[in-house]
């Protein structure tokens, strides 16, 4: 199931408050919309018909009853073409009926007058009622301009809350994130600054310098362990190794020479296991360690005289291909794991046949005959070996030792099926490598 993209929380806010600018931007236009409608509105065309009315019942009573001519209503009596002289020019030549100076379909008047007007028959003339709507026209005007007005000052304030939200909280978030991400491991008391005006980022601050204490005094306890432990085992083992040269100079009967010497070999083993892991749990960078040169051409074939024991008693054997001279600047006990850990899994996974040694461009290969292994599990296992922060349990330090060590180096471990049978399992180097100028 693909993932859903994420987004910041800044993202949020400004999103809401963006959608809150166009909602108040629509409302204002639907208001301004809706008030101009008012200039429109048909009842203005019902004032008009039932003053009209009135006006004419009351003349019919009294003839000499007067009219408004001035304020927002007036009126009119006409008689032919005799106009008083305040009538409108622009309603002296107008039909019966309804006129208007505003809709889509209002009649054309050369005035800038704002007005509904409706003439009536009454007797022998003409009732001419008008109803100027000028003031409350300017009123919308100014309305709308207003509502420009707060249209503009809501962007603006929308974009100076986004801007402020972008100053005060993603810029020292960020700030704080690449400040912890600076973080030297190899430098003890780097701390975050807790210096922050707003307090929610100093209370991350905090929080973070509280973790990295907590993370300074295990590290400090494990590097305490791990020296003590280190210091322990090796005094038992350099008595066992002491121990196993008495017995050799012992005459010790032949059956007890194999079992000599798998004493030393795995005391030898251990040693190497040992040296890898205290190499291996130093913080320093090995660009910072003393130069340690080591001729793998060299190294392969002292390995596999080693590793000969494997196949006693099975009709396989270790055969060499092209040795390329080749030097890396690591460690011979790294070296030395790494490619002891692969030439062991190649003999106890070959039963007949040969396990073929080589070392070209930098890249070590060993391919064997044997039944071969599920070449997408042990990727998997691996992978999972460089994330480990410890060997799985029921796998052993092998896969776990290569996987340190080559995220260590930058070397590249590939294992992948034969055409037959078998399995290939190449160890880059090039990330170490060095020109091949002093072979000695």
């Amino acid at each position: 199931m693909a993932s859903r993209p994420t987004r910041s929380l800044h993202w949020w806010v400004s999103m809401a408050l963006i959608a809150f600018g166009l909602l108040m931007m629509l409302a204002l236009s639907v208001q301004g919309l809706r008030s101009q409608g008012l200039v429109e509105h048909r009842i203005w065309r019902d004032i008009l018909e039932s003053t009209s009315r009135t006006y004419a019942q009351q003349w019919a009573a009294d003839p000499a009853t007067p009219l408004p001519r001035s304020g927002v209503l007036r009126s009119w009596f006409v008689q032919g073409d005799a106009f008083p002289s305040d009538v409108p020019e622009y309603l002296r030549t107008a039909s019966l009926g309804h006129h208007s100076s505003e809709g889509s379909v209002s009649d054309i008047f050369d005035t800038d007058d704002v007005f509904h007007a409706f003439i009536a028959p009454l007797g022998g003339g003409r009732l001419i009622t008008i109803v100027d709507i000028d003031e409350l026209e300017s009123q919308q005007n100014r309305d709308s301009l207003l509502g420009i007005v707060w249209a503009v000052l809501f962007i603006a304030l929308i974009a100076t809350v986004i801007g402020w939200l972008h100053h005060n909280l993603v810029r020292p978030v960020r700030d704080i994130a690449a400040r912890m991400q600076a973080i030297d491991p190899t430098s003890p008391g780097e701390r975050l600054p807790t210096s922050y005006r707003q307090d929610e980022i100093q209370v991350i601050a905090r929080a973070c310098n509280a973790h990295l204490d907590r993370v300074e005094r295990f590290i400090a306890r494990e590097r305490s362990l791990l020296d003590q432990a280190s210091h322990e085992f090796r005094t038992p083992l350099a008595v066992v190794s002491g121990a196993v040269d008495i017995l050799r100079r012992q005459p010790l009967p032949e059956v007890s020479q194999p079992v000599v010497e798998r004493i030393d070999g795995a005391v030898a083993s251990l040693s190497e296991v040992m040296a890898a892991l205290l190499y291996l749990a130093r913080e320093t960078p090995s660009s910072e360690l003393a130069a340690d040169v080591t001729a793998v051409h060299r190294l392969l074939p002292a390995l596999v005289a080693d590793h000969e024991h494997l196949l006693a008693q099975r009709d396989v054997r270790f055969e060499f291909g092209e040795l390329e001279p080749t030097l890396v600047d690591a460690p011979e006990a790294m070296v030395r794991i790494a490619l002891g850990n692969l030439l062991r899994n190649a003999a106890e996974n070959t039963d007949q046949g040969r396990i073929l040694v080589a070392v070209r461009d930098g890249v070590v290969e060993i391919a064997d005959s044997g039944r071969g292994v599920d070449a997408a599990d042990t990727a998997r296992r691996y992978r999972e070996s460089l994330r480990a922060a410890a060997p799985t349990r029921g796998q052993g330090l092998g896969l776990f030792l290569i996987g340190r060590i080559c995220e260590r180096f930058g070397w590249r471990l590939a294992i992948e099926p034969m055409p037959s049978n078998g399995t290939l399992a190449r160890l880059d180097l090039g990330a170490s490598l060095l020109p091949p100028t002093d072979l000695g």
